[in-house]
Order: C-alpha cells, then sequence, then structure tokens
C-alpha cells in the first residue's frame, strides 16, 4: 500500500463514527465508477468479510472501532 493510501486510513481512523460512515457511502458510491475489473469475487467477498468483522467488533465494544 503507498504511503499516501496509509495516510489515508490513518485519517480515516481518526474521524468519528458518523463522519467514517459518511466517508465509507462516499466511497461506494464512486467505487461505481471503477472498471469492472478493479476487483475480482473473491476481493470483493474478503472485504465484505472484513467490513462485517470490523461492524461486529464495534457492536461488541459498544459502538468503538476493534480495529482502530
Amino acid at each position: 500500500m503507498s504511503e499516501i493510501a496509509t495516510q489515508l486510513l490513518n485519517t480515516f481512523s481518526s474521524l468519528s463514527a458518523s463522519e467514517q460512515h459518511e466517508v465509507l457511502l462516499a466511497l461506494l458510491r464512486s467505487s461505481g465508477e471503477l472498471p469492472a475489473s478493479t476487483l475480482n469475487d473473491d476481493q470483493l467477498v474478503a472485504i465484505a468479510e472484513d467490513v462485517f468483522l470490523s461492524l461486529e467488533g464495534e457492536e461488541l465494544h459498544g459502538g468503538e472501532s476493534s480495529k482502530r
């Protein structure tokens, strides 16, 4: 991962939960504009699983992210 991408993730982690949600929605909306070959099905499933586990961890810890 590039340094810029790492900085982006670090900045994202510092946002409030509601801001993170808004950013994720914006990223998902803009990802529809990516070429279809950008991510394969296995990669999409892995990403979805990671998001699910992260949200489940947040739920177990009273809204605090378990990964950040």
